[in-house]
Formats: structure tokens, C-alpha cells, sequence
């Protein structure tokens, strides 16, 4: 894939939406110019924010004082998550009037080869999650992997109800979708994950780790590829993931095949 028109990548952004929340169990209010993600557990603002906006600036005080009630409300902190689909343009600097500063930036990463080259280092397997005690299993190495053990880990320890919330949307798959999470083992013992959602011609990654100890052995690449290996399989083509914007993952999917397409970027009303 060595190019994608920009209504298919504005078309990726929808898709992560719906399957993000099915990874993790979220909810969504879908107005006529903006779509309104939450969590009823996860509190943080990579979970809890206003995104999709396509609105002119004259309607923008009205809009963005909604925004503010809704996540008051909840209890949260109101966050607009914007991308190069945005509109207006200038939305970055027009939300800024209104006290919302960048907190995060997503780097939005489309997989270019056509074939991976999986090389699963010695001793190293994988296999599907089948049942609830495996997906207990899957979970406890998320929750390492996710620990803030290591600067690789750009998003520092997230809270348990991440993992929590990937448990409870174990089984999830229905007609429109279908999710597979994958679990590593090295000598027999569990040490990495990632999960596959595909629909159509898109096939999303997430959830990518290795416990620290076990890091840098070529782990977390075997797991990418293999993900990458069942879309394909299953017709899912346009295959992506997202990581933070210029950091050590991002150079490290590069690698994998990899390429960043758009940023994404969370701004924030403190």
C-alpha cells in the first residue's frame, strides 16, 4: 500500500472510533457536527473527549460550550481531540480562545509492505485468546507491559481499569467486526500481547506490549507482524495503529513496515 487517498484515512479515523470502544467497552454520542466519546470507569482524557468537529466558527462558542457541559457533567475534563479532517483548519488555535492548551499528540501509523516477514525468536510462540481465564492471563501482561516501568512506555501506568475493561469486552466479535487478541509465550510462559480488530478493508492494532524483563528480544515485533499476517488473512488490508507522536514506538514501527500518515492531537481545559 504506498499511498492512501485522504477520504480512506478520514474513514480509518471513523473506524478506530467504533473499535476502540468495543476494545474497551466505552459509549459515544453521535451529534450532527462532532462525535462525543466517554468512559464510565476510565477517567483519563485519552478515553473521555469531543472529536469529529466539523463546524463553522460561527456556530464554534455554542459548540464548544457544549463540549464543556458534557464532560463536566461526567465528571471529566473536557478535551477536544483533533485531526488534519477537522474543521475549520485553523480549529487548533480557534480552541485555544477558550482555554484548551495541546496535552498529547498521536502519530497514526498504516502498515506499507505487502507481506510481513515474522521472525519469532527462539522459544517463542503464539496464540489466540480462546477463554475467560486466558483473557485473565492476557490482561495481567497488559497490565505489566503498561506499567511505566521503562521511557518506552510514552503513556507512563495506566490505571487498572484499562485492563478491567478489557476483560469485561472479552467476546465482544459480532457480524460487523471481528477482535482477536494474541498471546506470546516465551519457554512456555506468558510474556507479551496485541489485539486485532477487523471489519471490511481495515484491520486495527492495539494494546502492543512485552513485560520490561523481556523487552528489546524481538517480541513485540513477532506479535505486530503476526497481527498484521491474520488482517491480511482475513481481507483487512488497510492495516494501522496509532503510538505517540515522535517517540521511540514511533521509530520502532517504522521499522516494522510502518508509516505515519496524520497526527492526531489532544487539547485540554484545565
Amino acid at each position: 500500500m504506498s499511498s492512501l487517498e485522504n477520504n480512506v484515512l478520514e474513514e480509518a479515523e471513523s473506524k478506530h472510533y467504533v473499535f476502540q470502544q468495543e476494545c474497551y467497552s466505552g459509549g459515544s454520542k453521535k451529534l450532527q457536527n462532532m462525535l462525543l466519546l466517554y468512559h464510565n470507569r476510565i477517567k483519563d482524557y485519552y478515553w473521555n473527549y469531543a472529536t469529529k468537529l466539523n463546524i463553522d466558527e460561527k456556530s464554534l462558542r455554542k459548540i464548544i460550550g457544549e463540549i464543556i457541559d458534557f464532560y463536566t457533567d461526567l465528571n471529566r475534563q473536557p478535551t477536544i481531540y483533533l485531526t488534519p479532517f477537522s474543521r475549520p483548519k485553523n480549529l487548533p488555535e480557534l480552541i485555544k480562545t477558550f482555554g484548551f492548551q495541546s496535552k498529547y499528540r498521536d502519530a497514526w501509523m498504516f502498515y506499507d509492505n505487502s507481506t510481513p516477514r515474522i521472525e519469532l525468536p527462539e522459544g517463542f510462540t503464539i496464540r489466540r485468546v480462546e477463554s475467560k481465564d486466558e483473557m485473565k492471563v492476557f490482561v495481567e501482561i497488559f497490565n505489566q507491559s503498561y506499567s511505566g516501568a521503562t521511557p518506552e512506555e510514552p503513556w507512563g501506568a495506566l490505571p487498572k481499569e484499562y485492563g478491567e475493561c478489557l476483560f469485561d469486552s472479552f467476546k465482544n466479535s459480532g457480524k460487523d467486526k471481528t477482535v482477536v487478541n494474541f498471546l506470546g509465550f516465551f519457554k512456555g510462559n506468558p510474556v507479551g500481547i496485541a489485539t486485532l480488530i477487523y471489519s471490511g478493508k481495515f484491520g486495527v492494532i492495539y494494546n502492543v506490549g512485552t513485560i520490561p524483563q523481556l523487552r528489546k528480544k524481538g517480541i513485540g515485533a513477532a506479535l505486530t507482524l503476526n497481527a498484521v499476517s491474520d488482517s491480511i488473512k482475513n481481507n483487512a488490508r488497510i492495516i494501522f495503529l496509532q503510538t505517540e507522536d515522535g517517540s521511540y514506538n514511533e521509530a520502532y514501527y517504522k521499522k516494522l513496515g510502518f508509516s505515519t500518515r496524520f497526527v492526531g492531537e489532544g487539547f485540554c481545559r484545565d
